[in-house]
């Protein structure tokens, strides 16, 4: 395999970390990505479609890369999860939700894009997938006017009734079921399928003058449609998870934080503590923490409150 030749000449031993990854696109194979950059350093990348290469690429690098990400959402018919639990005996798995860094990623450059005035635009979220319905719901939560499309309106309106039976009470702007002669001009339109090229370029006829196009999928958008939104001087991105991966890292250093210094069950001045969420019995001390320093936040009512 030549990704794994390409692998065993990489100086493994210089990473703290490691994503294992699939995807759903028929672009999916077994190949070395590009290093993911962090603040946190960088992230070995690696992409697999068949249980032979993954077996591979984890008894190469286990031992050697101490943090190995596990892509645990099924997008292809192996099981990675399974397969690094029983593979992996020295280096740490961690279970990584690759679509919801995706989605995170998307929200920030939105929110970057709009420069946090992002609250009542409009916004266009092209598919009915986990990537598409989970994105409409996170900007339809932050306030933005959002439209979702699929070529099964049957579906599309399925999936809209409950994704709006799932926002806040208060949100101010219900989820809306795209039409054609309805839906006025976009500020963001968001492909998000695994289908190439499926945007062609009549959707440039529901952008604004200022508004931007996001690839989520990979290579949605038709050569036409390319040319002609940079022609126009309008900009065209495709979401880069670099905006949000190091939050896995980060997330890790978070709860061992909390698991080793913040929760937990204790003796103190001859009494019970509990701290970290652990529900105490009646009269125990609750702490803000279970090692020093210690601040008393009350006693325990029992039921998880306090007195």
């Amino acid at each position: 395999m030549e990704a794994l030749i390409r692998l065993k000449q990489k100086k493994i031993a210089d990473y703290d970390y490691m994503i294992l990854t699939s995807t759903a696109n028929k672009t999916n194979t077994n190949q070395m990505l590009p290093d993911r950059l962090s603040s946190e350093g960088s992230i070995l990348n690696i992409q697999v479609s068949t249980e032979e290469f993954v077996i591979a690429v984890l008894q190469l690098v286990d031992g050697v890369i101490p943090h190995i990400f596990i892509d645990v959402e099924r997008k292809q018919a192996i099981n990675l999860w399974e397969i690094a639990s029983e593979t992996c005996r020295d280096s740490a798995v961690h279970p990584l939700k690759a679509n919801d860094i995706t989605v995170d990623a998307a929200i920030s450059i939105i929110i970057k894009e709009l420069q946090y005035n992002f609250d009542k635009r409009t916004v266009m979220v092209y598919g009915t997938g986990n990537l598409a319905t989970k994105t409409a719901l996170k900007l339809a939560e932050l306030g933005m006017h959002v439209t979702l499309y699929g070529r099964n309106v049957e579906k599309v309106t399925r999936i809209v009734r409950v994704l709006n039976d799932i926002l806040p009470a208060y949100t101010p702007c219900p989820i809306q079921v795209f039409q054609e002669n309805k839906t006025g001009k976009l500020d963001v339109l968001i492909s998000a399928v695994s289908a190439q090229k499926i945007l062609d370029e009549k959707w440039l006829n529901y952008l604004r003058a200022d508004s931007f196009a996001l690839d989520m999928g990979l290579n949605n958008f038709s050569e036409q449609f390319i040319d002609k939104i940079l022609l126009s001087g309008r900009a065209l991105y495709r979401v880069d998870i670099q905006a949000k991966i190091g939050t896995a890292i980060l997330d890790l250093k978070t709860e061992d934080y909390f698991f080793s210094k913040i929760r937990g069950k204790i003796k103190w001045l001859d009494q019970t503590a509990v701290a970290g969420g652990i529900i105490g019995n009646k009269n125990d001390v609750v702490l803000n923490r279970v090692t020093p320093p210690y601040v008393v936040i009350g006693t325990s009512n029992g039921t998880g409150g306090l007195k």
